[in-house]
C-alpha cells in the first residue's frame, strides 16, 4: 500500500516510522518545514518525500496536523487523489473534521473518509520524539463516515500492523464528550496544577503521584487552545463537575468533618474498584 502522511510531527512521524519498521508499505511525507522533512528521512519516517504525483498514487492519505488545516488540507488534496483512496486524520477533536468530510463525501463520493484518534503520544511534540513503538498496545479510535467493511478492515488491519491493541468504532458526538473527560480535562487540570508556587520546590518531597498530576503540563499551547476551544461545550461540562466534586472535598475538609470527607473517599475507592473490575471482565471476554 502506499501510503502520504501529511503533518510530520510526533504523531504522523511515529505513524510513519512504525509503518517502515513494521510492514511493507511505502511512506511519502508532506511538511511545510524543510527541516522535519530532512529529520523524517534521517530517521526512516518516510520512504521519500511526497509530491502530488505521489499524492495522485496513494492508497491512504492521513492527515496529521491541527483541526483547522485538517479541513484547509482536505480541500486541497481531494481533487488529487485517486479513485478508492481513503482519507484519514488524526485530530483530537471529531466534529468539526467529521462533518468537513461528510461535505466532502458528497462531492467526491469515489473516496472514502474516517476520523482517527489514536490513543497514544507523548508530553514531548515534534518528529524528533516520535517513536516506531508509539502505537504498540493503544486503542484506535475510528469514526466511521458512510462506513464500508472493505475500509474499515483495511484500517484496522493496518492499525495492528503497528501493534495497536485494538480499535474503538465511535460517532463524532460521543468522542468528543468522553475525549473532553479522558485527554482534555486532564491536561487543564495539570496546567492548573502547577501553578501553585511550591511548585518551584517540591524537589524530593514528591513521587510517582506528583510526576503522573504534571506530566502533561508540558504542551503546545497553540495545539491545545485550539482543541479545548472546537470542544469547549463538552470540556466546560467536565470542568464543572470537577469542580462540584472538589467543593465537597474543600468543605469537608474545611470543616473538619471526619465523618463526609471519609465518605467521600470511600466513594472514590469504590467507583476505581468497581471500573477496574469491569475492565478486567471485558478483558478476559
Amino acid at each position: 500500500m502506499k501510503i502520504s502522511i501529511i503533518g510530520l510531527g510526533l504523531i504522523g512521524g511515529s505513524i510513519g516510522r512504525a509503518t517502515l519498521a513494521k510492514t511493507e508499505h511505502t511512506v511519502y511525507g508532506y511538511d511545510i518545514s524543510e527541516s522535519v522533512l530532512i529529520k523524517a528521512e534521517l530517521m526512516n519516517a518516510i520512504s521519500e518525500r511526497g509530491t502530488d504525483e505521489t499524492l495522485a498514487q496513494s492508497d491512504m492519505v492521513i492527515i496529521s496536523i491541527t483541526p483547522e488545516h485538517t479541513i484547509e488540507e482536505m480541500e486541497k488534496i481531494c481533487p488529487k487523489l485517486k479513485p478508492g483512496a481513503i482519507v484519514i486524520d488524526t485530530c483530537g477533536i471529531k466534529r468539526q473534521v467529521i462533518d468537513k468530510m461528510e461535505e466532502l463525501i458528497e462531492k467526491y463520493p469515489e473516496l472514502h473518509f474516517a476520523g482517527v484518534h489514536p490513543m497514544a503520544g507523548k508530553e514531548f511534540s515534534g518528529i524528533e520524539h516520535s517513536t516506531s513503538g508509539l502505537y504498540e498496545h493503544a486503542f484506535i479510535i475510528v469514526v466511521p463516515v458512510h462506513p464500508d467493511m472493505p475500509s474499515l478492515t483495511l484500517l484496522k488491519d493496518y492499525f495492528l500492523s503497528l501493534g495497536a491493541e485494538g480499535l474503538q468504532i465511535s460517532t463524532a458526538e460521543e468522542h468528543d464528550k468522553i475525549i473532553s473527560y479522558t485527554s482534555q480535562l486532564p491536561h487543564v487540570i495539570a496546567s492548573a496544577f502547577i501553578k501553585n508556587p511550591l511548585f518551584y520546590v517540591f524537589k524530593g518531597f514528591s513521587a510517582g503521584s506528583f510526576r503522573d498530576m504534571t506530566r502533561v503540563s508540558r504542551l503546545d499551547p497553540d495545539l491545545w487552545t485550539e482543541l479545548f476551544l472546537d470542544n469547549k461545550d463538552n470540556l466546560v461540562v467536565a470542568i464543572e463537575d470537577l469542580q462540584k466534586h472538589l467543593e465537597e472535598y474543600k468543605e469537608a475538609i474545611k470543616a473538619g468533618d471526619e465523618a463526609q470527607l471519609r465518605a467521600l473517599l470511600e466513594e472514590g475507592t469504590k467507583i476505581k474498584t468497581e471500573v477496574d473490575a469491569m475492565q478486567t471482565q471485558k478483558e478476559k471476554k
